[in-house]
């Protein structure tokens, strides 16, 4: 009995400090999280929309405002919710990434989220600012199966924030297309690391601006 009791001790021990947690499925919810989760999304889609058909603010070309009807989305999809702990980098290093236009612009590389998906266990590296003057951000570039087919050749991006408990909801329905998707004449976007593309296709957040025009 002593030796059952060890063991689950131990179980219980690796368990508390995320051993076995560490790459968690999708998040479960309940009707009411369920439904919650749907109208913050619908909601935040909303006031994107009428961002873009503001001129005053509009990352839009000119000429593509008066038609805009609204921005290309998946429809939502709770299996590619995550609320996983962000495993922070002992010594966070700079990396060198690239802008669609050749440019070098450096970030730091705070951490890495791992999650299951696909049937296996998938990572990627989280970024910050390069440089203490800026203002903190936690920041997800990546690619997928679908990017340059359905999803902007670019990648997508996602923002994070940490929660007082180490760990980020990492929502892929929150996924958002680089502005240059938009308007390739007025920005120039940074493309996420090649350590940064999953080998699946994530069926989540903002499609293609033009999907007809690919």
């Amino acid at each position: 009995a002593m030796k059952h009791l060890a063991l689950l001790l131990a179980l219980l021990a690796a368990a508390g400090c995320g051993a076995k947690a560490e790459a968690p499925g999708p998040v479960v919810m309940n009707d009411l999280e369920l439904e919650n989760w749907q109208i913050a999304l619908v909601e935040m889609r909303i006031d994107k929309n009428e961002a873009f058909m503001d001129s005053t603010r509009s990352p839009l070309r000119p000429a593509d405002i008066p038609g805009f009807e609204g921005l290309n989305y998946y429809q939502p999809e709770p299996a590619l919710r995550f609320r996983t702990p962000l495993i922070k980098e002992s010594r966070p290093d700079t990396v060198l990434m690239t802008k669609r236009r050749g440019q070098q612009v450096p970030y730091v590389r705070v951490g890495k989220v791992a999650f299951k998906a696909g049937g296996k266990t998938q990572t990627l590296s989280v970024f910050g600012p390069a440089t203490p003057e800026e203002e903190a951000f936690l920041w997800l570039p990546f690619y997928d199966e679908t990017s340059g087919k359905e999803t902007y050749g670019g990648g997508r991006y996602l923002d994070l924030k940490l929660a007082p408990d180490g760990t980020v909801d990492l929502d892929f329905n929150f996924a958002y297309n680089p502005l240059c998707d938009y308007n390739q004449e007025r920005y120039n976007c940074t493309l996420p690391p090649a350590e940064n593309r999953l080998p699946l296709a994530v069926r989540a957040g903002e499609t293609l601006f033009r999907p007809e025009g690919h």
